[in-house]
C-alpha cells in the first residue's frame, strides 16, 4: 500500500511514547491543494481500513486509499524549515 520512511518511523515512535493511542490515522485535507493530515487515535471509525506496518497500526478511510497507494510517508522540512509529515 505505502512505505514508511525511517525519519517518519522515528518521529511516530517518539509521539507514541508521549501518549498511548492505538492507531495512526492518515487522511487527506479537503482544500484546494491536497495535503496530509496525521492524527493519533484511540479507536476505529466506520469505513476505516487498518494497515499494520512497521510496528504501527495505520487507519485510512476506504474512500481515500487511492491517495496513499505506492506513496511514502515521510517526515521532512518544509520551505521554512518546519518539519512535517508528507506523502511523497
Amino acid at each position: 500500500m505505502f512505505i514508511v520512511s525511517d525519519a517518519a518511523k522515528a518521529e511516530l515512535a517518539k509521539r507514541l511514547k508521549v501518549s498511548d493511542p492505538q492507531f495512526v490515522r492518515l487522511r487527506m485535507r479537503d482544500s484546494c491543494l491536497l495535503s496530509l493530515k496525521l492524527t493519533l487515535d484511540e479507536s476505529r471509525q466506520q469505513g476505516d481500513k487498518e494497515f499494520p506496518m512497521d510496528g504501527f497500526r495505520f487507519l485510512l478511510s476506504e474512500g481515500e486509499l487511492h491517495y496513499f497507494n505506492g506513496k511514502t510517508l515521510d517526515y521532512v522540512p518544509d520551505q521554512t524549515g518546519f518539519r512535517q509529515f508528507e506523502m511523497i
